[in-house]
């Protein structure tokens, strides 16, 4: 069919939210626009679902070149998320199909996970659980104090932001900040009179200085080719000796086998990760029987009110981009 002889369709390529997708409907359905649900894992199944879709929300399941190839009427892929690694953006652009993302909308909870990590790490409170479940009592093992310890963040997007101002209340000396586009100005504007009044030394940094002098280093980073494999043997063995490392952006940052080899060698002393280079954790993972590490899986970003704003805005913006395609039946 053509032009608006049928009403627009947004396929959904997996659903991980269990309740009919009723708030992309309540975006979507009174502009007219039919909205399924599929059940995509693979880019084969993402071409066979979308063929005829207008707009594509994808959610966890690839759409990459021959997923978009096979779109015959595609304007628009509204990506659940901030990140954009699961879409091939050149070949989107090539086909004249606009990709749409959720920047912000989790910002909080993924500074609540990061202070959240450092704290089970400092506090222990994995192993403490566990020892009790057990049956034991007082773990031999020290905790440590976070007031008065650097902490470091590399890069300064949304979450990194988010991180720095929140960590100002916990009695951190200092926060070095390392992005390619922070300068003193940025820093003063986003932390400083708050940094003040807390008397928390708020500095940017090389990447390098920053590994070095931070007892706990936290990555804000999206995936792309120049970050990919960023955390390596080389930085880990850079990083001060007893510090802890944690990441909650993507599991590709890091080469998951130097930071096993890290923590079992004793330098550094721990990890917190919500995500990992495949996920579920396989296992045969380095990472697994490690007692110095806190898992999370994958929801740093959760919680009830992100959730629905990222539905709400990933139906928006398909939404939007509909309309600019004159995609949308008339009014009334």
């Amino acid at each position: 069919m053509s032009g608006l002889s049928r009403r627009p369709l947004a396929v959904v390529t997996d659903d991980r939210f269990g309740d009919g997708l009723a708030l992309e409907r309540a975006v979507l359905g009174p502009a007219g626009v039919e909205v399924v649900e599929a059940s995509c894992a693979t880019s084969v199944e993402v071409a066979a679902a979308c063929r005829d879709a207008d707009a594509v929300l994808a959610n966890l399941a690839p759409v990459d070149a021959a997923a978009l190839a096979a779109m015959e009427r595609c304007v628009v892929v509204a990506r659940y998320g901030v990140g954009l690694d699961s879409v091939d953006l050149a070949a989107a652009a090539a086909r004249g199909v606009a990709v749409r993302n959720v920047p912000g909308y989790c910002d909080t909870e993924v500074a609540e996970e990061v202070i959240g990590l450092i704290l089970a790490l400092a506090r222990r409170i994995a192993e403490r659980d566990a020892y009790v479940r057990a049956g034991g009592w007082n773990l031999p093992a020290a905790n440590r104090r976070v007031a008065g310890s650097i902490l470091g963040v590399v890069g300064f997007g949304g979450t990194g932001k988010a991180l720095a101002r929140a960590a100002l209340g916990l009695g951190f000396s200092a926060i070095l900040v390392h992005s390619r586009r922070v300068s003193a100005e940025r820093l003063e504007a986003a932390l400083g009179p708050a940094a003040r009044a807390l008397g928390v030394r708020v500095e940017a940094a090389g990447l390098d200085e920053l590994l070095g002098r931070s007892d706990w280093v936290s990555l804000h980073l999206p995936l792309v080719s120049e970050t990919r494999g960023l955390m390596d043997g080389g930085r880990f063995a850079a990083m001060k000796e007893g510090a802890s490392f944690v990441n909650t952006s993507r599991g590709g940052l890091v080469d998951e086998g130097a930071l096993a080899a890290a923590l079992r060698s004793g330098r550094l002393a721990g990890a917190g990760l919500d995500v990992f280079s495949v996920e579920p954790l396989p296992a045969d993972s380095p990472l697994r029987g490690l007692p110095n590490l806190v898992f999370s899986d994958h929801s740093a970003y959760a919680s009830r009110e992100s959730v629905a704003e990222l539905r709400r805005r990933t139906a928006q913006n398909a939404l939007e981009e509909l309309a600019r395609a004159g995609r949308l039946p008339p009014r009334g």
